[in-house]
């Protein structure tokens, strides 16, 4: 027993250095624990969102913090996509690190349900409310039903894409060429004429229009298909 003496109190004494350094380390799991909970107070972001944190190098060693965790960044706000947070420690023993955050966020969403080819008008039966995940898009994608029935597309779109305003239009009531009627109302009295169109038109757009009376072009406001009107 006492040959194996030295042995046993060389093993007792790296336990208990690798104990006491254990206890003395800042735990990665409280440091992830502090940037998530700066992420909750200051994210400013609608809908759902989903967070995951970079996890720390596990042979990163870092003194116990005497103090509370600083958490900080370079921006006001944390929005969607990947964001760089810091973390330091203000104690006698200082230290700083930075990590990343990674959020998606989560919507309710206007998609369609079914293929649509461009120029085409879009109908309540081409579209479906869905939960998507919106953190890459643009900010102009549509949410409400409402924003683009009866609209018109500007290109083909395949069936489970998300909606945006930039592929929406005003259809064309009035095409370049067709036979419309001229409306002027005044408070005692109202003239119609018929005219022909000089160019396309939206839903109270100013359009060229030719008199087929007096050969005169004005300009009139479409109305609807076939009908414009004229202010005096």
């Amino acid at each position: 027993m006492i040959k194996n003496t030295p042995l046993i109190l060389a093993l007792a004494f790296v336990f208990f250095t690798t104990a006491h350094a254990e206890q003395n380390s800042q735990s990665h799991e409280s440091i992830a624990e502090a940037v998530k909970n700066y992420v909750e107070q200051n994210i400013n972001l609608s809908g759902e969102y989903e967070m995951s944190l970079t996890p720390l190098d596990s042979r990163l060693n870092l003194p116990q913090c005497a103090e509370p965790l600083e958490v900080f960044t370079t921006t006001d706000l944390i929005k969607a996509g990947r964001t760089t947070i810091g973390v330091r420690c203000n104690a006698e023993k200082k230290w700083s690190i930075f990590t990343s955050v990674i959020i998606k966020t989560y919507q309710m969403v206007v998609v369609l349900s079914q293929p649509i080819r461009r120029g085409e008008i879009i109908t309540r039966q081409h579209l479906a409310i869905e939960k998507r995940e919106v953190s890459k898009l643009r900010e102009d994608f549509v949410i409400q039903m409402e924003q683009v029935e009866n609209k018109q597309v500007t290109r083909q779109l395949d069936a489970g894409t998300i909606l945006s305003l930039r592929n929406i239009a005003e259809p064309k009531l009035i095409k370049r060429g067709d036979k419309v009627v001229i409306s002027t109302t005044k408070s005692d009295f109202s003239i119609k004429m018929n005219g022909v169109a000089m160019m396309d038109g939206t839903k109270g757009q100013l359009i060229s229009v030719k008199n087929q009376n007096s050969g005169r072009i004005i300009n009139a406001t479409v109305i609807e298909p076939g009908l414009v009107s004229v202010n005096y």
